[in-house]
């Protein structure tokens, strides 16, 4: 049941970027290591997170500082148009510390390079002076959007706002009709224009604080609304970057946005069982379970279908950037081809986690045990409708066999 009260949010302070001369030396390489460095804070910093349901002010402030909100930004304002296997590297050791805090992370990382695709005006309000936003998003149920002068008059209540608590915009999605066109488009609302509605308490994830939002006849000025972006990449920022990252297909890089936390998530569970194994002894044996040769078998297929999991996540990306050569049902397949990868990586990373806490003990569901926040997380990032296999699978096999997709998520 949605709650009256407004939704505890993070208060950036409106001068929280990084400087002219601290971004003109920043490189991905830089941020990788700044990351990397805060791995053991986050992981220390779960709980509380948890509690709070939003990420740690004093944490979000070191990923702000570590320059990782830059590497989608176009290199035109000043961003570092980072490679898959940078974006990669640096989202993987925030996970392995807090995966609701990587989640959050990793989709205002994305949503800037989403940004592209919005009129030239508004990426200049929105990047220029070396900034960025961390956008929250309102995709479903779709809300209602009419033209009138210089603009929009936006209606709706959106569910599954991710990035809420850490948002200084939200980008909400909305049917409308322009010259008797009837279409939809994406409407860029500043988060204070926007109501708050307490309703993501989960038994995972808690820390996204991903809950729903609302606006009443809410004017949006038509250079906040883009109207022309395509699933297949095309539009605006086609047209404006030659990097392939801002023309790719969009739901291979939903997919790419969502199982890189997973990932990450699955590494730190399969960390915390190696260093377990050293001192846990079930009761009634002798010696450790590092010792036995069923916890040998198991850290060692964990490891491995992680191990996997990643590499098909990267590579899958990386094809991605190949989909741009693609169009009309041609690519259509390619994207639910790539979806399926991502997809069963994602099932490795759960079945891995899976893995290593059946050989935990009953000591695993207290509370202050890592590895049950880690399971509970891993349940509920794994039902994101970009993972739903039954679907996933399906549209996978009926591009293979030339078939059109029966789903709107494609």
């Amino acid at each position: 049941m949605s709650e009256a009260k407004p939704v505890s949010c993070y208060p950036p302070a409106p001068d929280d970027f990084l400087s002219p001369a601290e971004l003109e030396k920043l490189t991905a390489a830089d941020v990788i290591a700044r990351t990397r460095a805060l791995t053991p804070a986050l992981r220390a910093g779960t709980k509380q997170a948890e509690e709070q349901r939003r990420p740690i002010d004093e944490l979000w402030d070191k990923i702000r500082a570590s320059g990782y909100f830059y590497m989608l930004v176009p290199k035109a304002y000043g961003g570092l148009e980072a490679s898959i296997d940078e974006i990669v590297d640096a989202t993987l050791p925030i996970a392995e510390g807090c995966a609701s805090t990587a989640w959050v992370a990793m989709f205002g990382l994305v949503h800037n390079r989403h940004m592209v695709a919005f009129p030239k005006a508004f990426q200049d309000e929105l990047f220029g002076g070396g900034r960025y936003g961390i956008i929250a998003t309102g995709t479903v149920p779709f809300g209602k959007a009419t033209k009138t002068d210089g603009g929009f008059i936006l209606n709706g209540t959106w569910k599954w706002s991710t990035c809420l608590t850490q948002a200084d915009w939200v980008m909400l999605i909305a049917e409308t009709e322009v010259d008797g066109v009837k279409g939809g488009g994406s409407f860029m609302v500043p988060v204070g224009d926007v109501q708050t509605i307490d309703t993501w308490h989960t038994d995972g994830m808690r820390a996204t604080g991903t809950h729903d939002v609302a606006v009443t006849d809410l004017f949006v000025p038509e250079h906040r609304v883009n109207l022309v972006q395509g699933r297949d990449g095309s539009g605006r920022g086609a047209e404006l970057y030659d990097n392939p990252i801002y023309r790719v297909p969009l739901s291979p890089l939903l997919a790419f946005t969502t199982a890189v936390p997973v990932v990450g998530a699955a590494k730190a569970a399969v960390d915390l069982y190696r260093e377990r194994l050293a001192f846990h002894v079930k009761r009634g044996t002798d010696g450790s379970q590092s010792d036995k040769q069923a916890s040998q078998i198991r850290l060692a297929r964990a490891d491995t279908m992680v191990a996997v999991a990643e590499a098909t996540v990267r590579q899958a990306m990386k094809d991605n950037l190949k989909g741009i050569e693609l169009d009309g049902e041609e690519q259509v397949a390619f994207r639910s081809k790539l979806r399926a990868q991502m997809t069963f990586a994602a099932q490795l990373s759960r079945q891995a986690v899976q893995i290593v806490c059946e050989s935990t003990g009953t000591s695993i569901h207290y509370l202050d045990n890592p590895l049950q926040r880690i399971l509970r997380d891993m349940m509920v990032m794994t039902s994101h409708i970009i993972f739903d296999d039954d679907v996933t699978m399906e549209q996978h096999g009926r591009g293979m066999l030339g078939l059109p997709p029966t789903t709107a998520i494609n």
